[in-house]
């Protein structure tokens, strides 16, 4: 991947990342920039029909770029992936680095189910063992998510000789 120089008003945020960084974070985040510079691009895909670059991951640094810097361009990668790809890599990349709420969490996999991808992969992309992956699921709430499952006895009955 080569990083290009966009202006900063043709990338946008994507609707699903879960995560959230505090304000003491940003500051950090805007000093080590203001240290070290811009070291990693934001990595986005481009979508043809807005004539825009979606972030994928690096949407806290286009925010200090573009909020606390006023920068006028960006520099970014740009990967070719669908939805349900650019969602794993989001929290591939996420995930590396800090902690996701919950409840947002909940929503991606709920997402990524409406999108086909079926349990197995959601666990194997997001680094996730499928019991996370079900208590996600459980989280939203929505029944609809477990109507493809199988589900086993939750206790079985054993004969148990008298005792004499």
């Amino acid at each position: 991947m080569e990083p290009i120089i966009v202006p900063i008003e043709k990338v946008r945020a994507n609707n699903y990342n879960p995560n959230n960084v505090s304000e003491n974070n940003m500051q950090l985040l805007l000093q080590s920039i203001q240290d070290n510079g811009f070291c990693f691009p934001v990595v986005t895909v481009y979508d043809p029909d807005e004539e825009v670059y979606v972030i994928v991951d690096g949407f806290h640094r286009y925010s200090i770029f573009k909020d606390y810097l006023e920068a006028k361009e960006l520099p970014i990668v740009v990967l070719e992936q669908n939805i349900a790809q650019r969602m794993a890599s989001t929290v591939q990349f996420n995930r590396a680095r800090g902690v996701h709420q919950v409840e947002l969490m909940g929503d991606l996999v709920k997402a990524m189910i409406e999108q086909g991808v079926d349990d197995e992969e959601i666990a194997k992309h997001l680094g996730m063992d499928l019991e996370e992956v079900f208590r996600l699921k459980q989280i939203t709430g929505i029944a609809e998510l477990f109507k493809n499952q199988s589900y086993s006895k939750s206790w079985v009955i054993e004969e148990v000789p008298d005792e004499v």
